[in-house]
């Protein structure tokens, strides 16, 4: 019995030397049985190299095994492992268990136990503990020793979960760490073990659990060699500290040493492998001085000849890729490399291998990305997933949708998108309204659209018909749940739809794809049949049962095998397994990255980590120890390739925030004299077309940079750029793709303008238009275009929304002032028992007229409901203040005028054929009669927080309440011939429930006075001294009113802050808005659809605009441009509007 270790540097030919040495011996004593013992990712590689040493091309008496495979093989040997061994997405289905079992009993622990990933970092820490040996009596130990706290608390919680973890495996499974302990116990019994030769090569340290078998076989193996990684000139038995290059392997050759001499073992005298003819690097190349002092000091610098090193720098990843792409191109081409001895590595495999996929494919390069993909979002667990909450949430309006949207319930999109928007605008909810035929016809539907969609029900509800009750009955057990999951996936025929997935991405070229449908369908059956099997007689809720598959749906990975032997490998730099390549190319070497910087620190922090340590609880290595072991692995990297090694970072990140590069760039530009940076810029159009697929998007970019080539006279690039174009035209396909990218680059913003007759057709010769069509054509043609021209809405939804409390509010006012009316009760005298009784019958009349709002249908909606009643109550005691504090009576409640005909000051002749009739609904008229005289007030009722401001009447965006006041005037007139009718005011009065801000306690009183000034009345009002103080009576000289926007001076002059105009401005402001109606009636008439947004100073006609993302608008392309419309003082506007206003302030 004797241990050896092999010792050499990186690419020294260790692995070369005892591979020789091992099948020779293979060969000469054909009876003994050898064991290559690697890291589980090397197996294949390392039988690769054995088979291709020896003469026969095969390999007898010699097993590559991984730890796990080697228990495997001895248990095969004995035939006595009665155990199933539990995969990781067991693991998550067991844990998920135990939380629901002891949700009682975790308290730190508890608060995050249903987030997605945490059970997988909750199984990550337990299966830690398992391959560190440490046990729960090893946890409760240090739990009792640690102080009172949060840390205390939180061990508690994870011994609940370990111990929870171990008794339900108990005599029934193992996990793959307890797979060496079980080796352990029948080790002795082995004769594939006795007197065999054991060779360790490719680990960088042991496990404590690797080590308690390794001095096992120390007692059993005739050999064991360990290859260990260190160079020739350390002191291999004495290590200083975490901080060497080569502590884990001093680490490990001075603990095994030390077991070996326990265990009475020889150590043989290290073989310490030279560099020679089997090293990796030329003696004297610039890759062999990087092996010999990377890291180490001392070394001096070299001066590098050949370009066997390069660092680049890129504009961001996806450039960066794009140059490693092309330069592999140049090799394969120009020098003549094969694909297969080329590699790529990098610290952040997620966000380069995003771009990798696309960019590798565009240049024809066969790219292996080694990287397991997570399962949780393919469409068929989207699919289990939503069947699942279908049923759970009694068929939510969410829940359905993401079944009928996974792609596997055989239910075409359009049939899906046109159920979606009637189910949504009638508030269809819970299985029962799906069983029965949908009868209520929304707006926008009609009575043939139920039809069809009640066609498309009967498919949809048909399909869960024997599911539902299946699963909602409660007493369920895993077993009975997973058995009618598995009827309805084989109901939907989803191996035969997979399958079909697979065959067209195989066909597409995606073979990434291909491989994920390829197993999926095996994945989730495997889960089910690992459910019922750890769970299948208990019995559960619905939702358990889908925490718990969730769970392990987490932990499921697919994992694709090289589909060819010669293709570039693209990995990480701790896992990926890299042999007999010439060159690497060392992707995103920024800080942050190289080192990996700690992020999140799992269930245990790293100061909770230290203390464990302090402790005596040996784990994985502390964040401090990472960041020394990550410069072993960058070691490692560095000196993989033979003949060229390529460095790069990006400037920026995929958001355009700046990135550094690493230190190791720094680092590797001081070892060598004449090596720097090389700062990549776009190559030369012609370097760049390397093939079919990467020259198209060329094309495109042509367009772009055309202006610039002709400014800079580039003939060579335009004339390139024109060869492309000829060449794709030859394919119809690709000439129509052409054909689209010029639309688009000469996409411009110019005025358009669908034409007379076209218009004429739309809206015929007459518009009969609200004001508010008016202000949406102001505010942008184009968006008064698709509302009015196309007739295109908003999809309607069901609910309680703000625009339905809005009119709500207006009908319960009406009702609630003709109530008053027909019960004979004046404003200025009804009590407030009488006024709440009014109000509340008209509440509930307007309510039964709007039975569709769903106001019952939840607590949100019926909370709605409440708030409704607490602001009209509001509203109804501040109108009533109001009225009450002034001379103006109520004459005229939700005035229409929708026959034009009877006003004039409604009715545009635009042309000789054409004109404009405007419609609308005054909320309330106030009138005083003062002599020969009648003071008209025009109210209108806001649910929002539109407030009155001549700016945007200027510029046409406001015009509603001066059409009132024009409307209300005209009406007064005709109803009073006797009196001269004169403005006094318009307003709005914003329907709400207003919050006070107030320093210290307030009186009932107080509150009342301050709450309300808050609802003051919002516009402007006639200067005449009568008008003012008719009202508000109580406005008194050094006060401001708390009903109207105005104040008096102590010297009874106006104050300046009030809104007030002359009746002269009146009748300016009357023209004026008149003037702008005819104007933007006529521009409507014309045909005018141009996107011209507005601008107003922080205000845009995009801001709220509903088809901002579908117009095409962009300012920055040349044409479009928004409207920038000129911001002047109330004064300002007066002038220009008594000088005729000439339309200024509106330009259509």
């Amino acid at each position: 019995m004797a241990l050896q270790f092999i010792l050499g540097g990186s690419g020294s030919g260790k692995t070369y030397d005892i591979q020789k040495k091992i099948t020779g011996e293979a060969d000469k004593y054909p009876h003994k049985n050898y064991f290559f013992v690697v890291p589980e990712q090397f197996t294949m590689q390392t039988q690769r190299e054995l088979v291709l040493m020896q003469k026969a091309n095969c390999v007898m008496n010699i097993d590559i095994v991984s730890f796990a495979r080697l228990a495997y093989r001895v248990f095969d040997e004995l035939g006595n492992f009665p155990y199933q061994v539990l995969e990781e997405t067991g693991k998550n289905l067991i844990l998920r268990r135990v939380a629901q079992a002891n949700q009682e009993k975790l308290s730190v622990l508890q608060k995050n136990i249903t987030k997605m990933g945490y059970i997988s970092e909750i199984k990550s820490l337990i299966s830690e503990l398992a391959q560190y040996n440490v046990t729960p009596e090893d946890l409760e130990k240090v739990c009792g020793e640690l102080p009172a706290g949060s840390f205390s608390m939180k061990l508690k919680d994870v011994l609940v979960m370990y111990q929870g973890f171990l008794d339900f495996l108990q005599d029934k499974f193992v996990t793959q760490e307890e797979i060496l302990e079980l080796l352990i116990d029948v080790a002795d019994s082995s004769k594939l073990l006795r007197d065999c030769t054991l060779v360790f090569d490719g680990f960088t340290g042991f496990t404590p659990i690797q080590k308690k078998l390794f001095r096992k076989l120390l007692g059993l193996a005739g050999e064991i060699y360990v290859t260990v990684t260190i160079d020739e000139r350390e002191s291999f038995y004495r290590c200083t500290g975490s901080h060497e290059l080569f502590a884990m392997s001093k680490k490990m050759i001075l603990s095994l040493t030390k077991m070996a001499g326990e265990c009475h073992v020889e150590v043989l005298k290290p073989l310490v492998i030279p560099f020679g003819k089997n090293s990796r690097f030329k003696q004297g190349s610039a890759l062999f001085f990087l092996q010999q002092n990377l890291f180490r000091g001392g070394g001096g610098s070299f001066c590098l000849l050949e370009e066997e090193i390069r660092i680049t720098s890129c504009k961001n990843p996806r450039e960066e890729l794009k140059y490693i792409a092309g330069e592999i191109r140049r090799l394969i081409s120009a020098e003549h490399y094969r694909y297969n001895e080329i590699a790529i590595v990098c610290g952040d495999l997620p966000t380069y291998s995003a771009y990798a996929r696309e960019l590798f494919g565009d240049y024809d390069i066969p790219l292996f990305i080694d990287q397991k993909t997570k399962i949780v979002f393919h469409p068929f667990i989207e699919f289990f997933q939503s069947v699942l909450e279908t049923v759970s949430t009694d068929f939510s309006c969410d829940s359905i949708f993401r079944y009928l949207r996974s792609g596997l319930s055989r239910i075409p999109r359009e049939e899906v998108d046109f159920l979606e928007n009637y189910v949504l605008a009638a508030g269809i909810r819970g299985y029962k309204k799906w069983q029965e035929i949908f009868s209520y016809v929304p707006v926008g539907f009609t009575g043939e659209d139920v039809v069809l969609i009640n066609e498309i029900r009967e498919k949809v509800a048909g399909q869960f018909g024997e599911i539902y009750p299946v699963l909602r009955e409660r007493g369920k057990t895993v077993r009975e749940f997973s058995q009618a999951v598995y009827t309805f996936i084989a109901e939907r025929d989803i191996q035969k739809q997979l399958k079909e997935k697979e065959e067209f991405y195989e066909q597409a070229g995606d073979l990434k794809n291909a491989k994920e449908y390829a197993q999926i369908y095996r994945i989730v059956m495997d889960l089910m049949d690992k459910m019922v099997e750890l769970l299948g007689d208990e019995t559960i809720s619905l939702e358990e049962y889908g925490k718990i598959m969730d769970a392990g749906f987490e932990a499921a990975k697919v994992g694709i095998i090289p589909p060819g032997y010669d293709r570039v490998v693209f990995g990480d730099i701790e896992r990926t397994r890299l042999d007999n390549i010439k060159i690497l190319f060392f992707a995103g070497v920024n800080d942050g990255v190289i080192p990996k910087s700690q992020g999140g620190d799992g269930i245990l922090s790293q100061w909770e980590r230290e203390l464990l340590e302090e402790h005596d609880m040996e784990l994985a290595p502390t964040a401090r120890e990472q960041t020394f072991i990550q410069k072993f692995y960058l070691y490692l990297n560095l000196t993989k390739p033979s003949e060229k090694l390529y460095l790069s970072y990006a400037r920026v990140n995929g958001e355009g925030k700046a990135m550094r590069s690493s230190y190791l760039i720094h680092t590797i530009t001081k070892m060598f004299e004449n090596l720097s940076v090389d700062v990549v810029e776009e190559p030369p159009l012609e370097e760049r077309i390397v093939t079919e697929k990467n020259s198209f998007s060329l094309v495109a970019e042509g367009l772009f940079l055309g202006e610039r080539w002709a400014l800079e006279k580039r003939e060579k690039e335009q004339a390139l750029w024109g060869a492309l174009c000829r060449y794709f035209e030859r394919d119809e396909g690709l000439k129509r793709e052409i054909e689209k990218l010029f639309l688009a680059a000469n996409l411009k913003g110019e005025e358009s303008n669908i034409g007379a007759a076209v218009t004429k057709a739309l809206y015929g010769t007459t518009l009969n238009n609200s004001v508010t069509r008016l202000e949406k054509f102001a505010a942008c043609a184009f968006a008064h275009f698709l509302s009015y021209g196309l007739n295109l809405k908003e999809r309607e939804l069901s609910g309680f929304a703000a625009v339905d409390m809005g009119n709500v509010f207006h009908q319960v006012l009406e009702l609630y002032a003709k109530s008053m009316e027909k019960e004979g009760f004046s404003w200025f005298e009804i009590s407030q028992e009488d006024s709440e009784h009014l109000l509340g019958l008209a509440m509930e009349e307007a309510l039964l007229k709007n039975k569709n709002l769903a106001l019952y249908d939840n607590a949100r909606n019926a909370y709605g409901k409440k708030r409704m009643e607490r602001i009209l109550k509001r509203t109804v005691w501040a109108l009533t203040e109001q009225i009450r504090r002034g001379s103006f009576v109520p004459e005229s409640f939700e005035v229409s005028f929708d026959f034009p005909e009877e006003l004039s000051a409604v009715r545009f002749q635009l042309s000789q054929e054409e004109k404009m009739h405007l419609k609308g609904r005054i909320d309330r008229i106030d009138t005083l009669n003062a002599g020969d005289k009648l003071y008209v007030k025009v109210i209108d009722y806001k649910s929002g927080n539109t407030t009155f401001q001549f700016l945007n009447i200027y510029h046409g965006l406001q015009l509603q309440l001066v059409v009132y006041m024009n409307a209300a005037l005209e009406m007064m007139e005709k109803r009073h011939p006797e009196k001269e009718v004169v403005p006094a005011g318009v307003f709005y009065y914003h329907v709400k429930d207003p919050v006070v801000e107030t320093e210290g306690e307030l009186s009932e009183e107080e509150l009342q006075k301050k709450i309300f000034g808050e609802l003051k009345l919002n516009g402007v009002l006639s200067d005449d001294e009568t008008v003012m103080g008719e009202l508000d009576r109580e406005l008194a000289p050094g006060k401001n009113s708390d009903v109207i926007p105005a104040g008096i001076n102590k010297d009874g002059s106006v104050k300046k802050t009030s809104k007030t105009i002359s009746r002269e401005d009146f009748s300016a402001l009357s023209s004026y808005v008149n003037e702008t109606i005819f104007h933007l009636g006529q521009r409507m008439m014309q045909g005018l659809v141009t996107a011209n947004p507005y601008s107003l100073g922080d205000k845009k006609g995009c801001d709220y605009c509903e088809f901002k993302n579908i117009c095409h608008f962009d300012n920055k392309i040349p044409g479009f441009a928004y409207r920038q419309l000129e911001e002047l003082s109330k004064d300002e506007i007066l002038e220009k509007m008594r000088e005729g206003g000439q339309n200024r302030g509106v330009d259509g």
